[in-house]
């Protein structure tokens, strides 16, 4: 290994190819990793993105035969934020000039996937044992299914997530779970989400569900469109169901930083937005909000601990809180409400 001020080189050990038979030959190069994202992996465990290192550059393996994505997904930008290997060059390029406008946001990624492993074992120790995972996609260091199975070996959960690429990848890494699965729909379509075999397959809707949406919902940009479609995931679920909850917020963000983020972010497809918690704790009507409420994101309940040993970044630009769903109006079948 060799290095710059800013960045490292890994170069291939003679002899060593690991348990991973698609390694290069000796004195092959490998792409160029910042420092803070080794820094970043170490504190995650490590092992992700250093097996990344060792095994190359971009997650091609699960595409052979297959063009490599031309545009980056949120999911694997937070993979590579988080120290996994399921990521590519548009991915690692976008993740980097995202930083550069916003230096704290590899922070803000390892803040709310923190949340939201405190959350689900928050949930699980509170009876809930099936979780709709919306839009975060891929299995990385510290993910929901290990989160909530380590509570609870049978607890179940449904990935979703709309980019084809991202779902290949997650499927690769999941064919072998128990009680998981994988799904291709669009979060902003909640029929097609909840009546998808890969969600109904896992998930019993008579019975409680953790709904996570922790990474997408800011790129809902319409208020309108947001407030409906989290509500028809509220209104499919039952009595003692749960929302969790992240959303982009400015913290420590400048206005002139939120300004250049926007069309950095826009090439996964769409231009964030930014909510005060004001702004956004109305997807939490119909829920009781679970203390100590619609906090930063770091204040949530951090006695609950981090079993990945993240650091805490107390200026990330996230809210976040857990609902739980106590009554319904109508105590007749579950309708499925659209926006």
């Amino acid at each position: 290994m060799r290095g710059t001020a800013n960045t490292w080189c890994l170069e291939a050990v003679p002899g060593h190819r690991g348990a991973d038979a698609r390694l290069p030959d000796a004195g092959t190069r490998f792409s160029r990793f910042s420092l803070s994202t080794i820094v970043a992996a170490i504190y995650a465990g490590g092992s992700p993105i250093l097996g990344a290192l060792m095994q190359g550059s971009d997650a091609g393996g699960a595409l052979a035969g297959a063009e490599l994505p031309q545009r980056p997904s949120i999911a694997r930008i937070f993979d590579y934020y988080l120290g996994g290997s399921s990521h590519f060059e548009v991915d690692r390029g976008t993740a980097e000039d995202l930083t550069a406008v916003l230096p704290n946001l590899r922070g803000h990624v390892l803040a709310v996937h923190g949340f939201l492993r405190r959350a689900v074992r928050y949930l699980v120790s509170s009876g809930i044992d099936q979780f709709l995972d919306l839009g975060t996609g891929l299995s990385t260091t510290g993910d929901v299914h290990g989160a909530a199975q380590r509570a609870d070996p049978c607890a179940r959960v449904a990935y979703v997530d709309a980019d084809p690429v991202t779902v290949r990848l997650a499927e690769r890494q999941l064919h072998d779970v128990r009680g998981v699965t994988v799904t291709e729909a669009d979060l902003r379509q909640p029929a097609s989400v909840l009546t998808a075999p890969g969600v109904t397959s896992v998930l019993d809707f008579t019975r409680p569900v953790g709904v996570l949406a922790v990474a997408a919902l800011p790129f809902i940009t319409d208020d309108a469109e947001l407030t409906g479609v989290v509500a028809a995931y509220r209104d499919a679920c039952p009595v003692h169901s749960a929302l969790v909850l992240s959303h982009l917020s400015p913290v420590t963000a400048t206005p002139a930083q939120i300004s250049a983020f926007g069309p950095v972010a826009a090439r996964v497809g769409a231009t964030p937005a930014w909510r005060s918690p004001e702004d956004f704790r109305c997807l939490l009507d119909g829920y009781e909000i679970v203390e100590p409420g619609l906090v930063h994101t770091t204040k949530w309940r951090p006695e609950l601990g981090d079993a990945a040993g993240l650091p805490v970044d107390a200026g990330a630009d996230t809210y976040s809180a857990v609902g739980r769903l106590a009554s319904r109006e109508s105590t007749g079948p579950l309708r499925l409400t659209l926006p």
